[in-house]
């Protein structure tokens, strides 16, 4: 067991640079603005620490901050289910994620507990430190929400 926990800690240092993925490892922080129809926008941020567990999937504990909220924690678990695709949980998710890496952009699609379906596309700056999230939320086939964010790596 430990020998493929190894392995993969191993294959993703050697693709850092084709594993859009690896820039979660270690902390980062987002912030951003979300954008909801016939409500207008607010600002939120978030806090993570993200690391490779025994099994090679990547586990990103966040906490995320929304104006006029509380705050809300949230566990992702993603692993490669091929080449280019990524698979994995997430805590406040119905179902299972599902996406795919297509150069420096990871793009995910998921259904959150309240019923919105999410496209997620976060595209990695070159030179590894910074990423842009847009996300988009859909109910019934509409647009109800919007989310753009800036999130950097602290470590």
């Amino acid at each position: 067991m430990l020998a493929s926990a190894l392995l993969g800690l191993l294959l993703l240092v050697q693709a850092s640079n084709a594993a859009p993925e690896r820039f979660f490892v270690g902390r980062t922080a987002g912030t951003g603005t979300i954008h909801v129809i016939l409500s207008g926008q607010h600002g939120f941020r978030a806090r993570s620490v993200g690391r490779v567990d025994r099994s090679g999937a990547l586990v990103l504990d966040q906490t995320v901050e929304e104006v006029g909220k509380p705050a809300r924690r949230r566990i992702w678990r993603l692993v490669r289910s091929g080449r280019n695709r990524i698979s994995g949980t997430l805590s406040d998710a119905r179902g299972p994620i599902s996406g795919e890496i297509a150069g420096r952009v990871l793009s995910l699609r998921y259904t959150l507990a309240e019923g919105s379906n999410v496209e997620q596309r976060i595209t990695f700056d070159p030179g590894g430190r910074t990423a842009r999230n847009r996300m988009t939320l859909r109910r019934f086939g509409l647009t109800v929400a919007t989310v753009e964010e800036t999130i950097r790596r602290l470590d």
